[in-house]
């Protein structure tokens, strides 16, 4: 049988909500709470796998009130209760589990239970969790998700699956806080950055719908602690995690030769988060644009005519108004036997430079 709190400003509603799951059966209520407070100091105690909570609190909201109790009780489910309908689109889509609109209807709750024993279920079920690929180590030694961030951004898990996002801006809050490589970012700069257009109170319930959601997605991944937080600051704990951008940079910092060149070439399959277009990534963006296109043509003279070439035509891509790299392609090209070749890039020179 399941351990569930209820925490709701109500009385009724928590009689109520008592009732109903009693009558569904399945559910131990260990606690009924008027106060986030009081059900913090007892949360820990009571170990509840279950916590159902009025997102409208008193000197607290509820999306709040939900981080501090996952902070103290990590393996707890949260289900939202609200009395209004656009606190509901604001937070959550059709298929969380964590909603349930005022007054509550049995069926709806009976759908929400039936949810959450299918994901405790699936917990249950450590045969079925996803195999560690060989070699694939973190900082500390410890199994690593691979994130890509040039060109289009994907995160994979061990297994190599691509990860999916709860929302848009689940995926932009994450990019957000790597961005900043575990260094601690201020809420207020969060919201900015995320919500500019919109009120304080409404980007801030938003933000703790994306820190919940990201939460659960790495808890269910086996990564609890990735997404971390204090004195109104949330970061990344980044340790666990291998980018390509951390490939690239170190070998942009030891140099380029040989295979090292070519691994380089291939790494930098576009700009850092191309296609996301996140303008708090520009200057990054820009920087690392630069330091890569500085390293490449340095290397150009260095390199045998076949990486030159492809160096030559990643190079036209990033800066296609730069003459010298299509008469320095197209010099390859006569100079190894693809004369065709040669007046394509000659021709493509003529066409970017006149329009």
């Amino acid at each position: 049988m399941w351990k569930a709190i209820l925490i709701d400003d109500e009385e009724i509603a928590l009689d109520v909500l008592d009732i109903q799951l009693a009558e569904i059966g399945g559910v131990t209520v260990a606690g009924k709470f008027q106060l986030v407070s009081e059900a913090l100091e007892q949360c820990a105690r009571l170990r509840p796998d279950l916590i159902f909570l009025d997102i409208e609190m008193p000197g607290i909201s509820g999306l709040a009130a939900a981080e501090l109790l996952f902070d103290r009780c990590p393996d707890a489910e949260i289900i939202y209760v609200t009395a209004h309908h656009q606190y509901a689109i604001d937070a959550f889509d059709t298929n969380a589990i964590g909603y349930l609109l005022k007054p509550v209807a049995k069926e709806r709750l009976i759908k929400a239970l039936s949810r959450f024993a299918d994901l405790q279920e699936k917990k249950a079920k450590p045969n079925d969790a996803a195999p560690v690929m060989e070699g694939k180590t973190g900082e500390g030694g410890e199994a690593a998700l691979s994130l890509k961030v040039l060109g289009s951004m994907e995160l994979y898990a061990t297994d190599g699956r691509l990860m999916t996002w709860r929302t848009k801006k689940t995926k932009e809050l994450f990019a957000l806080l790597w961005h900043y490589q575990g260094q601690p970012v201020y809420r207020y700069g969060i919201q900015e950055e995320l919500w500019p257009d919109y009120p304080a109170d409404r980007s801030q319930r938003l933000l703790h719908t994306s820190l919940y959601y990201l939460r659960v997605m790495f808890k269910s991944e086996g990564y609890p602690d990735i997404v971390m937080h204090g004195d109104e600051r949330y970061w990344i704990n980044k340790s666990v995690i291998q980018s390509d951008i951390d490939r690239l940079s170190d070998k942009l910092e030891t140099g380029l030769a040989g295979e090292e060149l070519l691994e380089t070439l291939q790494l930098y399959d576009g700009d850092y988060f191309e296609t996301e277009h996140y303008p708090w990534a520009n200057a990054r963006r820009m920087e690392l644009r630069g330091k890569w296109i500085s390293c490449m043509t340095q290397a150009l003279d260095k390199a045998p005519d076949d990486v030159r070439s492809a160096i030559l035509r990643r190079l036209i891509r990033l800066e296609p108004n730069r003459e010298e790299y299509y008469d320095r392609l197209a010099d390859i090209l006569n100079r190894t036997g693809d004369p065709a070749g040669a007046r394509q890039a000659i021709t493509m020179k003529e066409r970017i430079l006149s329009d």
